[in-house]
């Protein structure tokens, strides 16, 4: 994205946020509904089932003066639904909720509100890659972006002494995996590698934690092809030594493996890992730790994959940009901080740790402060345009280049030739 918004000096983070609520178009929240106003109608299209309650509990109370409509599409509609409107120019939402995969593209249109002014004299508060936008605008920030990290079961690593390295690089975990395989007869997994494009973007994640990307900040094809294919091989490597359990979490045989400790080692973010393991397992809990992403080698920055995230905008074309303005900034006080870390667990926004309780100990996780830990490791600046497209050109060539159907460079070669020809 252009970075022609970058700020010109030090802004508190909580000061912008509160000049920027008090200068959209409510005012004083409630002032509306105290003097008889008209009230505005606000209506906001989400994907997100927990979603609903926040806005009408949250938002809805500390802005009276909105009459909220909180349109709730699946996922898998919403994104073609919104093409459909933009293209007519009416029946638009104020805001959407986004899968961040999907914003490049749509950003690239132009049709979105502009948050520069509100956004950009924050910058230095968000980590790289979490303001969005397109056109040299700042059209949102990444919600719950999905930081991914190392889920380990220790007490099954303990049984036969094997323990994690402090601050790990992956071939540290490798020689962790390598010694599991040994004193389990490769019957225990550090490594899960699972199929279709849930296996795509888990190697997109190992792969933009390198500093990787398929697209530029202008959505222009930009990637390393040596590092993909390098990447890719890693995994490969890994599949071939017998590291990897096949499978994916949705299955309920993967919770089986988790129970009979079949799968004790787990890369994933916070949404799934987290959340997922306190659902299906809850009688592990204590076994299990969190290590955040290991380095790529001894020295380097730390960095996270990268593996979703959302986010909210606002419609240019819509009739209540005010509005739009105020319900996603209001993302940013306290009371929205708050909501973020109740919903998604994890916030982007660092002064949230001053503002909110954001260190409190996981007994599922032996006490850890898990959500702090993961947001601590810096979120790779990432670009998201064609994604439907990029999936799929990702998943055939990764499935292929697994089934030792064609080299890791043929694999990159294939999918950079499809990404060109868009």
């Amino acid at each position: 994205m252009n970075r022609a918004w970058k700020r010109k000096g030090v802004v508190s983070g909580v000061a912008a946020v509160a000049a920027a609520l008090t200068a959209c178009g409510s005012g004083n929240p409630g002032q509306a509904a105290e003097e008889g106003a008209v009230v505005d109608d606000l209506e906001i299209w989400v994907f997100s089932s927990s979603a609903p309650p926040v806005i009408k509990e949250g938002f809805a109370t500390a802005f009276p003066d909105y009459d909220v409509d909180v349109v709730e599409i699946p996922i898998a509609d919403l994104s073609q639904r919104l093409v459909v409107a933009m293209q007519g120019g009416d029946n638009l939402p104020d805001v959407v909720q986004l899968p961040l995969r999907e914003s490049g593209g749509l950003f690239a249109t132009g049709q979105f509100l502009d948050l520069t002014e509100e956004l950009g004299p924050m910058e230095d508060d968000f980590a790289d890659g979490i303001l969005v936008g397109g056109n040299g605008e700042i059209n949102a920030f990444t919600m719950g972006p999905g930081n991914m990290g190392l889920w380990v079961n220790h007490a099954a690593l303990a049984e036969h002494d094997i323990e994690i390295p402090a601050d790990p690089t992956w071939n540290d975990i490798v020689a962790v995996a390598e010694d599991l395989k040994a004193a389990s007869g490769g019957t225990q997994y550090m490594f899960v590698q699972p199929p279709g494009a849930n296996g795509a973007n888990m190697y997109n994640a190992f792969f933009s934690s390198r500093g990787g990307s398929w697209w530029n900040q202008d959505g222009e094809l930009a990637v390393d092809e040596d590092l993909a294919a390098d990447t890719l091989q890693f995994m490969i490597d890994l599949d071939r030594e017998g590291l990897v359990y096949h499978g994916v979490w949705t299955d309920a045989t993967y919770w089986d493996a988790i129970r009979n400790q079949e799968i004790v080692g787990w890369t994933m973010n916070f949404g799934v890992g987290s959340t997922s393991l306190q659902h299906n397992v809850p009688e592990q809990s204590g076994q299990w730790r969190l290590v955040t992403w290991p380095k790529w080698s001894e020295g380097d920055d730390q960095r996270t994959g990268v593996f979703g995230g959302s986010l909210y905008a606002g419609l240019d074309g819509a009739d209540n940009p005010a509005g739009a303005r105020d319900f996603i900034m209001w993302w940013l006080s306290p009371e929205g901080l708050q909501a973020q870390a109740d919903t998604l667990g994890l916030v982007s926004y660092s002064p949230a740790a001053e503002i909110i309780e954001l260190d409190t100990e996981d007994p599922y996780f032996g006490g850890q402060q898990v959500v702090q830990e993961l947001s601590s490791v810096p979120y790779p600046e990432f670009h998201f345009f064609h994604w439907p497209e990029t999936e799929a050109a990702i998943t055939a060539a990764v499935d292929q280049a697994y089934a030792g159907d064609i080299t890791p460079e043929e694999a990159v070669a294939q999918i950079v030739e499809e990404l060109g020809a868009l």
